[in-house]
């Protein structure tokens, strides 16, 4: 387990208007998926959430993002798309630590319910952002180092070779302390199964999703100096 950590979260409204851009892009990286709309009314609701993003999320959206809403429909490249889909595991992160989604922990695999509630709460043209800070409570700073360590957790299991003995070792210390439900000898998903029985395809997930999760948590919680620089793992 981690050694106790020194949590200085960012303001609330940092946090805000972080998790709107984030939002924002994920909500751009659906709209190039979106075989259902018109390409006309897709490219006006892209051109008003780029518009609106310009001014209102100025001091929270990153020149990399704001390039992604002002790419017209169709031309996205891979690399926008990738970070268009990190930014919805990040904005989910971040979303739980505001309490705007009603959600004891992020779920472990990948939940749509839980992705879609975190659309549904962010704001868009042409909403202020300020506003939503009535709306919000942050979770305590031993809350937010739970959360944070068990994502750490779930990042190390899916992304490290580990002996049977140091997972023993680990699964014990998890186990005592409650962080993660223990089957077979293993980490369990929410529903119950063991990391070691998922089809490959899910721990791949679990992997690149706890990764974008721990990283935005990480910055939640002070480390770094910015989005840019929040470490994925700490020293």
């Amino acid at each position: 387990m981690d050694d106790e950590l020194d949590i200085q979260p960012w303001p609330v409204l940092e946090l805000i208007g972080r998790a709107v851009a984030l939002t924002s892009v994920a909500k751009r990286g659906m709209m190039e998926v979106d075989d259902q709309s018109d390409a006309f009314s897709q490219e006006t609701d892209r051109f008003e959430l780029s518009t609106w993003a310009r001014t209102e999320l100025s001091n929270w959206i990153t020149d990399a993002e704001l390039a992604v809403l002002n790419t017209a429909i169709g031309e996205l490249s891979e690399e926008q798309m990738l970070l268009s889909e990190e930014a919805m595991y990040s904005a989910g992160a971040i979303a739980w630590a505001l309490r705007v989604v009603n959600a004891e922990q992020l779920p472990i695999p990948d939940n749509d319910d839980y992705n879609s509630a975190v659309i549904v709460w962010a704001p868009g043209p042409w909403d202020r952002v300020r506003l939503l800070q009535k709306r919000v409570r942050l979770h305590s700073d031993e809350e937010l180092a739970i959360e944070r360590e068990r994502m750490e957790l779930w990042h190390w299991r899916s992304n490290t070779d580990v002996t049977a003995e140091d997972l023993a070792e680990v699964v014990a210390e998890v186990a005592e302390a409650g962080l993660i439900p223990i089957w077979d000898g293993d980490f369990a998903t929410d529903d119950g199964v063991p990391y070691g029985s998922l089809p490959e395809e899910v721990r791949d997930d679990i992997s690149w999703i706890s990764e974008q999760r721990l990283k935005a948590l990480n910055w939640v919680c002070g480390f770094g100096d910015s989005w840019e620089t929040a470490p994925v793992t700490l020293d």
